[in-house]
C-alpha cells in the first residue's frame, strides 16, 4: 500500500510495528528500506550504497517475533527482539533461523543497533 509513504506519521510506531517494517523490507528485498531503520552508528560503519549493494547469499522467506525484550535503562529506550527468520540458501530453505535485534531510541523513533558483525550474511 501507499499509506505507508507518507512521512507524516501520527504517532510514533510501536516496537513490534518497527520491528515488522523492518524484517519485511528484508523479505521484500528492499534493502534501501531496512537500511532505513538503522541507528546512527551504524549508518555510520555501512553507507546506504554499500548496504543495498551488498551480494546477498541468502534469502529471506518469512518471519516470526517471538519476544520482545525491553531492557530497563534510565531512558527506556533499549529493546531486545527475538525473531524467526525462513531463511533460503543455495536451494535450501532453513526455517525458523533463530536472529537477536537490539533495537534502540532516537529522536522518538526506534531504530535496530545494526553492526557488519552481526548481520545474518553468511561470510564470502
Amino acid at each position: 500500500g501507499c499509506a505507508a509513504l507518507s512521512p507524516l506519521a501520527t504517532k510514533p510506531e510501536t516496537i513490534e510495528e518497527r520491528v515488522i517494517s523492518y524484517m519485511q523490507a528484508q523479505v521484500d528485498g528492499k534493502w534501501d528500506q531496512a537500511y532505513s531503520f538503522f541507528n546512527t552508528s551504524a549508518r555510520e560503519q555501512v553507507t546506504k550504497e554499500s548496504y543495498v549493494s551488498q551480494t546477498r547469499k541468502l534469502a529471506y522467506k518469512g518471519f516470526t517475533i517471538e519476544e520482545i525484550t525491553m531492557l530497563p535503562s534510565e531512558s527506556g529506550d533499549q529493546a531486545t527482539v527475538k525473531v524467526r527468520i525462513d531463511i533460503a540458501f543455495m536451494g535450501y530453505v532453513f526455517p525458523r533461523a533463530p536472529q537477536t535485534q537490539n533495537w534502540t531510541k532516537e529522536k522518538g523513533e526506534r531504530f535496530i543497533k545494526w553492526s557488519a558483525k552481526t548481520t545474518s550474511l553468511p561470510p564470502k
